[in-house]
């Protein structure tokens, strides 16, 4: 994969929500909104729960797509980031830096007793973004 522009980045980033399709073992697709975390690299963090139907589809197959997107009735400002991404559960020190990453970004969480269940990380191996510019200086 060719490295993420510093804008498709920054627009990772500053996601509040994005929306993961999976393929669910009998082939039929599945697509839940998550709350991501990105490490500024190549991976985006979210957690899922392991007996969901996200959980069981990603057990059999670790692709998954993440579609990022921001809709506007004025359509030059459509923008959008699909990333393909290998999904790897992660235990230990990094989901533990993981979720103090989580709930700095979504203090919500507190307010629900949110405790790591199936944390994910989804590695990225290919980006198609349309509309995602680099800042004007």
């Amino acid at each position: 994969m060719k490295d993420l522009t510093s804008a498709v980045r920054a627009y990772i980033d500053a996601a509040r929500v994005c929306r993961i399709a999976t393929v669910r073992p009998d082939g039929e697709p599945h697509v839940i909104p998550v709350c991501p975390v990105f490490d500024g690299d190549a991976t985006i963090y979210v957690d899922i729960g392991p007996k969901s139907a996200t959980g069981h589809a990603i057990a059999n197959e670790a692709r998954v797509a993440v579609l990022i997107d921001d809709y506007d009735e004025n359509w030059t400002l459509l923008r959008k980031v699909l990333l393909k991404c290998r999904a790897d559960e992660v235990t230990g020190t990094e989901r533990d830096t993981v979720w103090e990453r989580i709930r700095t970004k979504y203090p919500q969480y507190a307010s629900v007793d949110w405790q790591p269940r199936q944390t994910m990380a989804l590695r990225i191996y290919d980006c198609i973004q349309e509309g995602i510019a680099a800042p004007a200086h």
